[in-house]
């Protein structure tokens, strides 16, 4: 039976009539058959206040510290990861703002949990369009965050799809496709410099506005991205609201999911060069209890939705999961995103609580060993750290605009890898049974250093091919 959402874009298709023939495209999709077992996801949570719809913030009921630290750490299952995800970190708040957020990744990293962090365009006043000043911001923030290794991940901009909510969306504002494109490529270049390839620098799209814009959006962004920006893309993040947001009404919330997913993988990111190479990320997700109502509801939604991606990791090519929120803003206040949380404003726990603890349990990826430094590990007792891939390529050196026939090989332990996921630029290829590969690619910009960026059971590593001129240039 198909979904409500998927009858009301079906509908919105024919009210278009006349309207461009890419209106009526990426509308509806019907998931694949599975076509691998069931994979484990890294799952995730953001820990601190939601942000509210529109112009300016709420302020949330008073927060406790201590009692949502005890929550995260009730919430990780033994053995199992759980990363927070900071949201918030504006352009707009400067080396404070950074300042802030790198105290808060430094205090999780001494609880044992590793972070991510949106960074967001949300300009300072009169700067929106600047996008020199902004790269300048994305650059401190890769330097900032970079050396902080219980950090996993960046996103460049938030919901820049959505404009009509600049406190949470920075689609609001002038320049920010131009933001998210120049600044994703800026940042995977500054983590790249910095040593951290491992660091995955992506974006995020919120699901949806009309069929028409969303077209535009993701064609927009192959027009102005090309194959530097689909090189530097480590994820990109669905932000899906299923009877909160789109669709308003649901009766399949998790089918409501696959479905958004199955756009983005088959009919968006083609259109920005983004191939099936790119994982695909949840970025946000959340079910409401309205009024302080709803309990049962909000804990089976999350279990068969997070059930639901599992069953289809392999076959999309999804590998995390962010839940939002840790704990409501308001339980019975009006905001859209007010009680989404899996504790209420006071800090009790929802019935989602346990169901969330429970996915962890069951879906979770392993936990990485506990690391030295500034204790990004989350591991748990007896948990070991997965060995270093070796990446060997040949020749290692290529002449710029010049065909070259590549051939990468990947061991672990001295021992070949094999279909482990090589991506050159924006070409990706899978590694045989003897652990190799051939890919023939033409590398193009300025001569200098490029990585070949190998990823394995979730363990990533890089090998270096220097770009020359050639000799009759």
């Amino acid at each position: 039976m198909r979904r409500i959402a998927a009858i009301a874009l079906a509908l919105l298709a024919v009210a278009l009539g006349a309207a461009p023939a890419s209106a009526q495209e990426c509308v509806t999709a019907e998931p694949p058959a599975v076509s691998t077992p069931e994979k484990p996801l890294r799952l995730g949570i953001f820990p601190l206040a939601a942000g509210s719809a529109g112009a300016a913030q709420a302020q949330p009921a008073p927060e406790d510290p201590a009692k949502a630290m005890a929550a995260l750490h009730r919430l990780r299952a033994p053995g199992r990861e759980l990363v927070v995800r900071l949201n918030r970190m504006f352009w707009a708040d400067g080396d404070a703002g950074l300042a802030r957020f790198a105290a808060l990744v430094d205090g999780y990293a001494r609880e044992g949990f590793r972070s991510e962090l949106q960074v967001r365009y949300h300009p300072p006043e009169g700067r929106a369009g600047d996008i020199a000043g902004w790269l300048e911001y994305v650059r401190a923030a890769v330097r900032t965050f970079a050396p902080r290794r219980s950090v996993v991940a960046l996103s460049i901009t938030n919901e820049a799809n959505l404009p009509g909510s600049p406190n949470t969306s920075d689609g609001f504002y002038a320049g920010v496709r131009d933001a998210l494109v120049q600044g994703v490529i800026a940042a995977r270049a500054e983590a790249d410099r910095l040593g951290r390839p491992d660091l995955s620098i992506g974006f995020s799209y919120a699901y949806r506005n009309s069929p028409e814009s969303d077209n535009a959006f993701w064609e927009e962004l192959g027009r102005k991205g090309g194959p530097a920006f689909a090189a530097a893309v480590g994820h990109v993040g669905l932000q899906v609201y299923p009877g909160l947001f789109w669709p308003p009404v649901t009766t399949d919330p998790s089918g409501d999911v696959v479905e958004a997913l199955t756009l983005l993988r088959s009919c968006w990111m083609p259109k920005a060069g983004l191939g099936a190479g790119v994982p695909l990320w949840v970025t946000e997700n959340g079910y409401a209890t309205r009024g302080g109502t709803g309990e049962e509801r909000q804990a089976a939604d999350l279990t068969a939705t997070i059930g639901a991606l599992a069953r289809y990791a392999g076959t999309l090519g999804i590998t995390d999961y962010r839940y939002f929120n840790l704990r409501d803003n308001r339980s019975t206040g009006p905001d859209l995103f007010d009680a989404v949380g899996l504790l209420f404003d006071d800090y009790r726990e929802k019935r989602a609580f346990a169901a969330f603890r429970g996915a962890v349990e069951r879906h979770g990826a392993a936990a990485p060993a506990a690391a030295g430094g500034d204790g990004g590990g989350s591991g748990g007792p007896g948990t070991a750290a997965p060995q270093a891939l070796r990446v060997t390529v040949r020749p290692r050196t290529a002449v710029r605009g010049r065909r070259t026939l590549l051939r990468i090989r990947v061991r672990r332990g001295g021992r070949n890898v094999r279909k482990a996921l090589v991506r050159v630029g924006h070409r990706h290829k899978r590694t045989g049974g003897r652990g190799r590969v051939r890919l023939r690619y033409r590398f193009v910009g300025r001569p200098g250093r490029r990585l070949v960026r190998v990823t394995s059971n979730g363990t990533r590593a890089t090998a270096t091919i220097r770009v020359r001129r050639s000799s009759g240039m």
